[in-house]
């Protein structure tokens, strides 16, 4: 088996092993690179190997397009992964809108994604609540939402479009 077989065979591993390795893209680059080192060796090989004189060629391309691929591939996952921190748990609800299940004067009830919450009017003062109407999540305090009301938006609702 010649030499640049081998060196292309550990640049494909290499490449393989990015896919299933949180490894960051070095295995990719380390791939990318062993590819064209293939593919110089095989068009420094002796003449009398038929593969040489297409392997080469083929091998080097193969090795500029992975490096390519990979370095378009890494800035777009990096760059979903800066946009915005991570929000989860009660931090995902500030600022959710809710919907009044039970009458807030000041304590009730909203449904806000999928789930039951118990609220509470920030605020203290200002009218009651009624089911249906809108709010706004301000504040997490253990199991209970400091909500606001939502002012009422100028667009017609879809249950008047009706």
């Amino acid at each position: 088996m010649d030499l640049f077989v081998v060196v292309a065979l550990i640049g494909v591993v290499l490449l393989v092993s990015e896919l299933l390795l949180p490894t960051g893209g070095l295995l990719a680059a380390l791939g990318a690179a062993g590819l064209i080192a293939g593919g110089v060796l095989a068009l420094t090989a002796d003449a009398d190997a038929s593969a040489s004189d297409w392997a080469g060629p083929a091998l080097i391309t193969l090795g500029v397009l992975s490096a390519i691929s990979f370095y378009v591939i890494a800035r777009k996952v990096l760059a979903a992964h800066r946009d915005e921190p991570v929000r989860a748990g009660h931090e995902e609800l500030i600022g959710a809108p809710a919907e009044v299940r039970t009458s807030l004067d000041p304590i009730g009830q909203v449904w806000i994604e999928g789930a039951l919450w118990r609220a509470q009017l920030s605020g203290g003062g200002g009218a009651a609540l009624r089911p249906g109407d809108r709010v706004t999540v301000e504040a997490v305090e253990g199991l209970t939402l400091r909500v606001r009301p939502t002012p009422p938006s100028d667009s017609p609702s879809e249950e008047g479009a009706g």
